[in-house]
């Protein structure tokens, strides 16, 4: 009808039984109808899916059927196919766009036929309208997760809008039925949205009450946190192009989350200066400041694709934001795009958080382009070599090393081996060994090699 191809194939039968159907199925000239595989989903289903060569999807080939809802949730219903005709399957679908059919025929070596419309979807087409089969309320109900299929499949379609009552019916039964919803079911659908339009899905979540429910963890999302993650969502696509990569997507959707996490945390490093003391000589604050848990949670209850990778990004963020509470900056920025496949991916993000946010904008590029002229002067096994332990110690030395090295201040391998001394001992000890008692006793100090 709108001219593009379909993206799948589904089949609806009427008048026979789910016996007789299956034996139809498995009847057809498998060889030549590229056939490979026909696999009952279940009586209670009325569905066979037929995998074929030609096809990317499964095709579902399956009675005609009615619903009825026996509680809250996708599972919770009742099927019916005894009597149920093209009419009675079609008053079960969401949306309007999504009931129409297509009657076809063979005229010799010809498929004919016609739209079958008994709701009004070629209308709802032209107008570009999302609208629900009949009470939008009852199919909602049916199976919450239409509220977010509404919502993407506007976001979908360049163009289109949800239907005033279908619309209302979102928001009215959003606070109620959100948390029926299983999150893989949830992801996928926003996952789908995020890639057609991410500052435009945003936006509709939030005027659904769907978005303060999902992301609880921003208090008030109000125009502020709002405006900035849209903001971003469109730096982003200037930067990397329309379809933005699934962990950018939700990295993104995570960062203010991320951002408020490590302000808490640098107050409290800042409050507690004896724990600052304590750990800032061999790195462990600077490693473990911007492990950020509550953000790491929330990613994990929502089920989000890739998630190690989503945390490591909304995690490295936190450390570009925050670059004056780190020791060893250039090292460690070095450091924190080396291990990303596609920097620019971070780069990106953390230039777009900062125009958000109206900060400065740094470009490390540069850094990274001249720190990748100018290989590390010494390794973990010649820190080794000069005496010091196996332990935290060593990446402290080799980061403060890396440092004096961009910086211009050492340039050759004794002048590295000179300072590795010098940081490890001669009374300008840096890395310290810290004796922590379980009872509340005062921590003690001590240099590692002292005589």
């Amino acid at each position: 009808i709108e001219g593009c191809p379909g993206k799948d194939v589904d089949l609806m039968v009427t008048g026979i039984g789910f016996e007789t159907l299956g034996r139809i199925v498995r009847a057809l000239p498998q060889k030549e109808l590229g056939i490979r595989r026909v696999v009952s989903a279940g009586k209670q289903f009325a569905v066979y899916k037929v995998s074929t060569s030609w096809s990317g999807e499964e095709i579902d080939v399956a009675l005609a059927r009615s619903e009825r809802s026996t509680g809250p949730g996708h599972r919770q219903f009742e099927i019916h196919t005894d009597g149920v005709d093209a009419r009675g399957d079609a008053a079960r679908r969401d949306f309007t766009i999504n009931s129409l059919m297509f009657s076809f025929r063979t005229e010799g070596n010809r498929l004919t036929g016609e739209v079958i419309d008994f709701f009004g979807g070629r209308e709802d087409l032209r107008r570009k309208r999302i609208r629900g089969v009949g009470n939008p309320q009852d199919r909602i109900r049916e199976d919450p997760l239409r509220m977010l299929r509404a919502i993407r499949q506007k976001n979908e379609r360049p163009g289109y809008v949800i239907e005033k009552r279908t619309w209302q019916a979102i928001r009215r039964e959003a606070m109620e039925l959100l948390g029926t919803i299983s999150a893989e079911r949830l992801v996928g659908e926003l996952s789908k949205s995020l890639s057609a339009n991410p500052s435009g899905t945003v936006s509709d979540l939030y005027r659904a009450g769907i978005l303060p429910r999902l992301i609880p963890e921003i208090p008030d999302w109000g125009a502020g946190p709002l405006s900035r993650l849209k903001k971003r969502y469109l730096l982003l696509e200037r930067s990397l192009g329309r379809h933005l990569p699934e962990t950018v997507l939700f990295a993104n959707l995570l960062a203010d989350v991320a951002e408020n996490e490590a302000r808490l945390l640098a107050r409290e490093r800042k409050r507690d200066s004896t724990r600052s003391r304590r750990y800032a000589h061999h790195g462990h604050f600077v490693r473990n400041t911007f492990r950020l848990p509550r953000t790491n949670a929330l990613a994990r209850r929502l089920h989000l694709p890739r998630v190690r990778k989503v945390v490591q990004m909304v995690e490295d963020l936190s450390r570009l934001m925050h670059l004056r509470m780190l020791q060893n900056p250039h090292a460690r920025i070095e450091a924190i795009f080396g291990r990303w496949e596609n920097p620019d991916h971070l780069h990106a993000l953390f230039t777009a958080s900062r125009s958000a946010a109206s900060k400065r904008v740094v470009d490390f590029r540069p850094l990274l382009a001249d720190a990748a002229r100018r290989p590390p002067l010494l390794s973990g096994d010649d820190i080794l070599a000069l005496g010091v332990p196996a332990g935290p110690q060593v990446e402290s030395i080799l980061e403060q090393i890396r440092e004096a090295t961009l910086a211009d201040t050492v340039s050759g391998r004794k002048e590295a081996k000179r300072l590795a001394v010098s940081l490890w001992g001669g009374g300008k000890t840096l890395v310290w060994h810290h004796r922590v008692r379980k009872s509340r006793r005062r921590v003690s100090k001590r240099p590692t090699n002292a005589r």
